[in-house]
């Protein structure tokens, strides 16, 4: 009887990557969107106003994910449209917040960021081995119901079990809470799990902490992770890795 029974993977860098300028054009057709919507409404505001209200957004979610913490995207959308005036949600209607988170949420499968090279094979091999597969996730300003959506295009989202993203657990990576969450889904024991990932804290750090074996995977990752179990160049090396670990 094999020594894991279980898998999960990282999603940013490891399965997917933003394309070059990617992040750059979602937040504009973001802002411009909203902009023309707060117009439609009758609350008008320049594009400029809403972007200087979006990168307010941004350092004030870059504080909360420094603590290890998250929130839902409604909490995003009511802290930007307070930016942009003070009092603004409460001289709206609820159906238009929701259009403008569904703006903020959505925006992103404009412009996606693409499947790395191997990841539906490796995801596909895992699962066809037997192992129950996680998903855990760090989200920014895309929810993991986007990021569901986007995982269901790309043809991975039917091989997990379970997809945890921090937006909807309130912690993120590296916090020990993520992989626990996870794992009590899988009706995994830490020991009987191995991590896929790239980040050498996040990931792997994060993961061992948790009581689980760690894979990282190179052709992305920052510096390799002395914590790794096993290190593998690409997402072609997975199913070995996994198969070494037992």
């Amino acid at each position: 009887m094999r020594k894991v029974t279980a898998v999960t993977f990282d999603l940013w860098d490891t399965l997917v990557r933003e394309v070059p300028g990617g992040s750059d054009r979602v937040a504009s057709l973001r802002t411009h969107r909203i902009a023309e919507l707060l117009e439609g409404i009758g609350r008008p505001h320049d594009v400029e106003e809403v972007e200087e209200a979006y990168r307010k957004t941004g350092t004030f979610l870059d504080l909360t994910w420094g603590k290890s913490r998250d929130m839902p995207v409604r909490d995003h959308v009511l802290f930007m449209l307070s930016c942009i005036e003070c009092r603004l949600p409460g001289k709206m209607t609820n159906e238009d917040i929701s259009r403008v988170e569904r703006i903020y949420a959505d925006s992103l499968l404009d412009h996606p960021p693409v499947l790395l090279p191997g990841a539906k094979e490796a995801v596909r091999a895992a699962s066809e081995k037997g192992y129950r597969l996680g998903l855990i996730s760090n989200t920014g300003k895309t929810p993991g119901s986007t990021l569901r959506t986007l995982m269901g295009r790309m043809g991975i989202l039917e091989q997990f079990q379970v997809t945890t993203f921090s937006n909807e657990i309130m912690v993120r990576k590296p916090a020990e809470a993520a992989f626990r969450i996870t794992l009590e889904q899988l009706k995994t024991l830490p020991k009987a799990a191995a991590h896929v990932g790239d980040h050498p804290d996040h990931d792997m750090a994060a993961a061992k902490r948790a009581g689980m074996h760690a894979v990282q995977v190179m052709a992305h990752a920052s510096a390799p992770s002395a914590e790794a179990d096993v290190r593998v160049q690409s997402l072609d090396g997975v199913a070995d890795a996994l198969d070494s670990l037992g």
